[in-house]
């Protein structure tokens, strides 16, 4: 009967056992390429989603610098009070040190043996803004970093802070976290999520 239809044994037989694994042409399943382009359309709609949400939402470099900042403000305040000593924060537009006044000299002097209060950058991208009385502060490094210039926020032994505003922002972005320093050394911070919701 194969040989009437011209089709030897073998064919017939590869033929009909093609046929029983796949039936319908519709119903054989995917080929690696097909499942390679979809696996590439998922991952490039994850990193747009990805990318998205890190532009439109929180920033936690700017979240993260101002709870550091914030606490350490707190820290060296209460620190004031407690040894009885005068320290101050100073502000450049990338960086800032915490200070201690010496008595003895009658001068400020960059604290460098505390790792905790130790001189900080500010990761690349962000920056500080101060306002003192009202008035923005310009925020420059001393031309010789041996003679630091004296701090513009003072944490005294009294309790008292001086009163500041001062921003963390992020470079060409509209991003950035309001803090305020009253004179009794309460401290209130809002970031631009608090704000625009």
């Amino acid at each position: 009967m194969w040989t009437d239809l011209g089709l030897g044994r073998g064919h017939a037989a590869s033929g009909m056992r093609a046929n029983r694994l796949f039936p319908n042409p519709a119903a054989r399943g995917f080929t690696l390429i097909e499942i390679l382009v979809v696996v590439v359309i998922i991952a490039i709609v994850a990193s747009v989603a990805v990318i998205s949400v890190n532009a439109l939402g929180r920033d936690t470099e700017i979240a993260d610098e101002t709870r550091r900042l914030v606490g350490l403000i707190g820290l060296v305040g209460e620190q004031a009070e407690m040894e009885g000593r005068d320290y101050g924060l100073r502000l450049e537009e990338e960086r800032y040190d915490f200070m201690l006044h010496d008595v003895r000299g009658d001068q400020w002097q960059v604290i460098e043996e505390d790792r905790l209060l130790r001189s900080r950058d500010l990761p690349p991208g962000l920056r500080l803004r101060l306002w003192l009385e009202g008035r923005e502060v310009v925020l420059r490094p001393p031309p010789d970093r041996t003679k630091p210039r004296p701090p513009q926020v003072l944490m005294l032994s009294s309790g008292d802070l001086t009163a500041f505003e001062m921003r963390i922002q992020r470079e060409d972005s509209d991003h950035e976290a309001f803090i305020e320093g009253k004179v009794d050394g309460e401290i209130e911070v809002k970031d631009v999520d608090a704000v625009t919701q």
